[in-house]
């Protein structure tokens, strides 16, 4: 049986793992749960990449796993090519802070860990001193980022397959409060 930890020391302890934080700063977290079998060890693996770079953990909030599934539920394309699922332009909607997110589709059904990885290998591409994505060619950067953010704390995510899009596997991650803001590096 496993150690359970109150949810008032959750909360203290998270508020020592913020970058930033101070032990009288408020948290926001709206639930503490497990993940679902689909994403399971998501969090795990967000967290085995930040702590490569010295950032605190990621805390996964059932709030914004709701928002992220009922996002890829929606299934609605990118662009008119029906490619992949698109971002949800209203993921912000009720949250106090900005809501940042990647999604990741495919073929096949893809693992937590491969998941990860494929947002974590745009690290290559990542410049820490200038706070830049190599130019050239252009390469983009801003998963690996939102993953290690500093200020962020709380993930939740979701899955879907939908039909009608060519890469039907679909999982969205919510991050809170968002990264890839500002002029500041992620750590």
């Amino acid at each position: 049986m496993g150690r359970s930890v109150p949810r008032w020391a959750a909360v203290f302890l998270m508020a020592h793992a913020v970058h930033g934080a101070a032990a009288s700063d408020v948290i926001f977290i709206s639930s503490f749960a497990a993940e679902p079998p689909a994403v399971l060890d998501i969090t795990a693996a967000h967290n085995a990449v930040r702590a490569a770079v010295g950032v605190g953990p990621l805390f996964w909030d059932e709030r914004l796993a709701a928002t992220a599934q009922a996002w890829a539920n929606t299934c609605t394309p990118s662009d008119g090519t029906n490619t992949q699922i698109g971002h949800n332009p209203s993921r912000s909607v009720g949250y106090p802070w900005n809501v940042g997110e990647n999604i990741a589709s495919a073929t096949f059904v893809l693992s937590s860990q491969n998941i990860v990885n494929l947002w974590a290998s745009e690290q290559q591409y990542y410049d820490h001193d200038m706070n830049t994505c190599s130019a050239v060619p252009p390469q983009s950067c801003s998963h690996y980022t939102q993953i290690v953010w500093a200020n962020t704390y709380a993930l939740g995510c979701g899955t879907a397959t939908c039909a009608n899009l060519s890469l039907p596997d679909v999982v969205v991650c919510d991050y809170g409060p968002a990264g890839n803001v500002g002029v500041e590096p992620p750590y």
